[in-house]
């Protein structure tokens, strides 16, 4: 006889309810048919005492498995009911043994370090804007500020679990009866569920996409909703994500999962058409070195898989008075000097600190005094193994097209190019992970010694005609015409002054890993204000597909200028503007 199993939510109150049958229903029956499943919905509480209803419903998941109806089910799969299933995933059951609890470690989701780069990314966001949260940067962090001995590295997200009526109501019924809430934002029953679950040895891990939260998902693929919520490509992200995992989990942003739609996302697809082409990358990589060990040896193993003709590494000698910095410095290059890169490299080292700005551009004239052409990497940039071809074939295909001064590895979009190519062009250089011809580099102008008469000339408002777009690059220009900014922005100023275009890669190949406190331009602190730091890659599909025509993809720099750029002035002018008139009333 197979076994009976039920995916069952409670939705108590008529709005719940309401939201469940509208949204969840038609989903959660499409998954259910698929594996022989029933659903059951629970609309009236389990427990109506005093006690239960002072508290969050939340807790009452914990008498579901004595509920009599549970008793007809060798497995109830509990699921929130802010739980969207995709329709292709997997028996949920398959591989639990009966008598454990299967369930995904939230600590381990998508995977351990990037759970924790997620963590690290929004809570400096959340404190940027003001939004309340508990810290709980470990496990060990998240058992201790609800009282409970802090000894598991692993915490249950009890949003999704596949449970065994004769197996586990009593363990469940007991956490009920004993735990209460303690304080807002403590997860109500998660925090004590999962530490008596794993206290009692009965957990076994299943696929972290079976609950997969759309908050971490969105700070890790989508990190341009961090600051723009309604952005237009909500929708889009939200399917994508759907179509991504197995079950994606909005808790806490419960508005977001009514943009989820049936059909499958207009984005690329999730596994793209073939392979890299094999053996070496015919341009030179170079790579720009200072003080980070550890992100050197990473980038240098991704450089190595490349088999590139030869390597081109410049460093930044180390600023005096830095504790420590000369013997990391001294540690960069003897990681460099011992790699086996399996080609020809050439190395050049300051003799004295120069500073950001004047070594990567001083170190880019060394690279291109010698080569015509050179895919650029700097030391937090690590570089998925698409990117080296990717590079390879642009470097040749546009090697003599005036219009074209870059190729970019970072995409933050995540869709199509026009008519499904395999990258769009921009205006916007992005230079983490990129590449370029000694014809672009030599019209560089470090100094922006042309920009005065630019600026004086109408040059910004006539480029930018939003007039907030105009006002931030006039302003950050200014800032580097006088020496109070990064080497990007002269190298931008040279693009758009040349009407050059950037080509700009539909999966983004590149993941900055440098927003920590080592870094010299971003650090941890800063990275509030780039929730791209640390996107993950994804593969590029080959054979490329080219646009038809060289020229700049307008709504794509709309949505850059719009995340990346100016966007962020206009929005906080407008938050500005709230709270003046939020206190002009309160004054009344």
């Amino acid at each position: 006889m197979s076994e009976r199993t039920a995916l069952v939510t409670l939705a108590v109150g008529r709005s719940f309810a309401e939201r469940w049958h509208a949204r969840c229903a038609p989903n959660w029956q499409a998954y259910a048919d698929r594996h022989g499943y029933d659903v059951v919905c629970l609309e009236e509480p389990l427990d109506r005492s005093p006690r239960a209803a002072a508290r969050s419903p939340a807790w009452q998941k914990c008498l579901v498995l004595g509920q009599p109806f549970a008793q007809d089910y060798d497995r109830v799969v509990w699921v929130d009911a802010d739980v969207l299933f995709n329709p292709a995933a997997p028996a949920i059951t398959a591989g639990v043994p009966v008598d454990r609890v299967g369930a995904v470690d939230e600590y381990a989701a998508p995977s351990r370090a990037e759970h924790q780069r997620v963590l690290a990314k929004l809570y400096e966001h959340w404190d940027a804007v003001g939004e309340p949260f508990v810290r709980n940067v470990t496990a060990r962090d998240y058992y201790a500020v609800w009282g409970l001995e802090p000894r598991f590295d692993e915490v249950v997200q009890t949003g999704v679990m596949v449970l065994s009526p004769p197996h586990h109501r009593e363990l469940l019924e007991e956490v009920h009866a004993r735990c209460d809430d303690r304080g807002p934002g403590l997860n109500y029953e998660m925090r004590p569920l999962s530490w008596h679950l794993l206290d009692a040895g009965v957990v076994h891990w299943i696929d972290p996409r079976f609950n997969s939260l759309w908050g971490c998902y969105k700070a890790l693929h989508h990190p341009f909703l961090l600051n723009h919520p309604a952005h237009p490509d909500l929708a889009d992200a939200v399917t994508r994500a759907l179509h991504d995992v197995h079950a994606l989990h909005f808790a806490g942003s419960v508005p977001d999962m009514a943009q989820a739609r049936d059909e499958p996302p207009r984005a690329r697809p999730a596994r793209p058409p073939g392979p890299p082409p094999a053996g070496r990358t015919r341009a030179p990589v170079a790579l720009a070195v200072f003080a980070r060990p550890d992100l050197t040896a990473l980038v240098l193993d991704a450089v190595r898989a490349a088999r590139p003709s030869s390597v081109l590494v410049f460093a930044d000698a180390p600023r005096a008075g830095v504790e420590g910095e000369a013997e990391r410095c001294a540690e960069v290059r003897a990681v460099v000097e011992s790699a086996d890169l399996g080609c020809e490299v050439r190395a050049e080292w300051a003799e004295e600190h120069l500073g950001v700005s004047r070594r990567v551009c001083s170190g880019l004239d060394w690279v291109f005094a010698q080569a015509e052409e050179a895919i650029l990497l700097e030391d937090d940039c690590l570089p998925d193994a698409t990117f080296f071809p990717f590079c390879d074939e642009l470097l040749e295909r546009h090697r003599d097209d005036q219009r074209v001064m870059a190729i970019s590895g970072g995409d933050f979009r995540y869709r199509e190019g026009p008519a499904k190519a395999s990258y769009r062009f921009s205006r916007y250089p992005l230079i983490w992970g990129w590449a370029t011809w000694r014809r672009a580099w030599t019209l560089h102008d470090p100094s922006l010694a042309a920009w005065p008469g630019l600026r004086d000339g109408g040059w910004p408002a006539q480029t930018f005609p939003d007039p907030h777009a105009a006002a931030y690059w006039m302003h950050l220009f200014e800032q580097a015409y006088r020496g109070d900014a990064t080497w990007d922005y002269g190298w931008l100023l040279t693009c758009l002054r040349h009407g050059g275009l950037a080509a700009h890669p539909t999966s983004n190949l590149v993941s900055n890993l440098g927003f920590r406190d080592d870094a010299t331009t971003t650090s941890i602190a800063d990275s509030h204000r780039s929730p791209f730091a640390a996107v993950p890659t994804a593969r590029l599909g080959f054979p490329l597909r080219h646009p038809e025509r060289v020229e700049a993809d307008e709504d794509d720099d709309a949505f850059l200028e719009d995340v990346m750029f100016s966007g962020n002035l206009r929005r906080a002018f407008a938050r500005l503007r709230r709270l003046g008139r939020a206190r002009e009333a309160g004054g009344a």
